[in-house]
């Protein structure tokens, strides 16, 4: 009896262990497949919080066409030298980006103050504390070293009371969106409707001019101060651009970023996740065919190969991505062409061509603005956007500066701003189709745009275009997902 129990025992531990290993060996086999395509902010945030609201319980693979992960949040390295990275897009947050600063604590990466790397030049003025406003003939607004309250009065002196009930329509305006963070909206279901259960329809339907003129803000303040935040974030002029997108440009308070590069948070949020990621891979279309057994096949850009999902998040520009196969009632946003280039040189801008004095420093900062007769419809405007010095290399007594443009930055130009003698030892340029136009707008794209499952992040941009508000879509997504599968309680931070 003793030697039959001993024999068993092998047997009965054996046959447990199995019976565990083919469990497990069938949970993972059961798992929902979902494809995302696009490993940016939106892409990313989706893969993390899918797997955050549900414990795991998805198997993601995440396309994405370019070779690295962050989207439009990309770096270069300034002579290639991994000490002095720029972001070529996406630049800054703020505190009150719960998603980002969230993810930033949790992953441990290093958050500081936008621009607190830079350093005294040699001429040794304070690089972050010029700031100029051009029109293409004139400054028509300059901050040289002061402090904040010196600023406060100078604006105050040169718009009114402008400046105040900016800050009081913003300081509402960001109340209200906040909101979407709250137990009471969050997961939302259509963007369309909590928007307008918001009142922020009220302000995308509108320009910034004629939402901020018709609330008491000053035609020059417009045109001036917040016309020169929108042209710099979005390229849109306060006449095209609708006023939600405008009130984004006036969040500058504690403006954050990532030392190394903001792409981290979102290529955390993927390890997070466990996704398999596929850098270099195109999706080319999405199959209908098995569509009728709650499957979608993904194709495979220049390959025949095809891999079967069960749900399709799609976390790019729809219209940008070249997918085919299968008809969406997806809405074709426009985007804008932007060029960013960057260079260095041991010069500072000229005086002269700014109309100041020789020997007066240029402001290192400079946004640019229409001039009056711009707004009437004439052809004259600044040829830039924004000119900034962002970094000063002691070693190499070189600025680091970085231009966005409409259009392509030449050498012929570059001489034309910097004073005779001026040399350029490191030049990059990209273009790409950097934010959405934000005309007025009052009805938004659905989440969801085939009822099998196929969903679309993108949608938010009309809404409001930063790595915040992508980051919220794919939490949101996420908990609409899980939330349809099970009883979780899903937040955001």
């Amino acid at each position: 009896m003793l030697y039959l129990t001993r024999c068993l025992v092998p047997l009965i531990v054996l046959a447990v262990i199995w019976r565990q290993v083919s469990q497990a060996d069938s949970s993972e086999t059961t798992k929902e497949k979902i494809a995302i395509i696009g490993a940016g902010a939106g892409g990313s945030s989706c893969a993390y919080y899918l797997q955050r609201y549900s414990n795991h319980s998805y198997d993601i693979t995440v396309f994405e066409k370019n070779c690295y992960i962050g989207g439009r949040s990309t770096t270069i390295n300034v002579h290639d030298d991994p000490r002095w990275p720029v972001e070529v897009g996406a630049s800054v947050f703020v505190k009150v980006n719960f998603n980002l600063v969230a993810a930033a604590r949790e992953f441990e990466l290093k958050v500081q103050s936008y621009g607190s790397r830079k350093v005294r030049g040699k001429d040794g003025l304070a690089i972050e504390d010029l700031f100029g406003i051009w029109d293409g003939r004139k400054f028509v607004f300059m901050q040289c070293s002061e402090s904040s309250w010196q600023s406060a009065i100078k604006l105050l002196y040169q718009y009114g009371t402008s400046p105040v009930r900016a800050h009081l329509l913003y300081k509402k305006t960001s109340t209200s969106f906040l909101a979407l963070y709250s137990q009471d909206y969050f997961p939302f279901a259509n963007l369309t409707e909590i928007s307008r259960s918001r009142n922020l329809t009220n302000i995308t339907s509108e320009t910034t001019f004629d939402y901020c003129t018709g609330h008491g803000l000053s035609a020059g303040y417009v045109n001036d101060i917040i016309q020169a935040a929108t042209i710099v974030n979005y390229a849109q002029s306060v006449k095209q651009i609708h006023a939600l997108g405008g009130f984004v440009c006036l969040a500058v308070d504690e403006a954050l970023e990532i030392e190394g590069g903001n792409w981290q948070i979102f290529e955390k949020m993927l390890q997070k996740s466990g996704a398999t990621v596929r850098l270099g891979t195109e999706v080319s279309g999405i199959d209908t065919s098995t569509k009728s057994s709650g499957k979608w096949n993904i194709n495979i850009a220049d390959s025949d190969k095809v891999e079967e999902f069960d749900q399709v998040i799609i976390a790019a520009p729809y219209y940008q991505t070249g997918i085919g196969g299968v008809p969406l009632q997806i809405k074709d946003a426009q985007y804008m062409t932007l060029y960013v280039t960057l260079f260095t040189s041991t010069k500072r801008l000229s005086s002269t061509y700014f109309g100041l004095k020789p020997g007066v420093p240029v402001p290192a900062m400079i946004f640019t603005t229409l001039p009056d007769d711009e707004q009437a419809g004439s052809h004259v405007r600044p040829w830039f956007n924004a000119i900034s010095i962002i970094h000063y290399i002691p070693d190499r007594k070189e600025y680091v500066y970085k231009i966005f443009s409409p259009s392509r930055i030449t050498p012929e130009f570059l001489r034309l701003i910097f004073d005779k003698g001026a040399e350029f030892s490191w030049v990059y340029e990209k273009i790409w189709d950097a934010y959405p136009r934000l005309d007025p707008i009052s009805n938004f794209s659905d989440w969801k745009v085939d009822n099998g499952g196929i969903w679309y992040l993108n949608g938010i941009e009309q809404f409001i275009s930063t790595m915040e508000t992508s980051s919220l879509a794919g939490a949101n997504v996420a908990a609409l997902i899980v939330g349809a599968n099970n009883k979780t309680v899903v937040s955001v931070p």
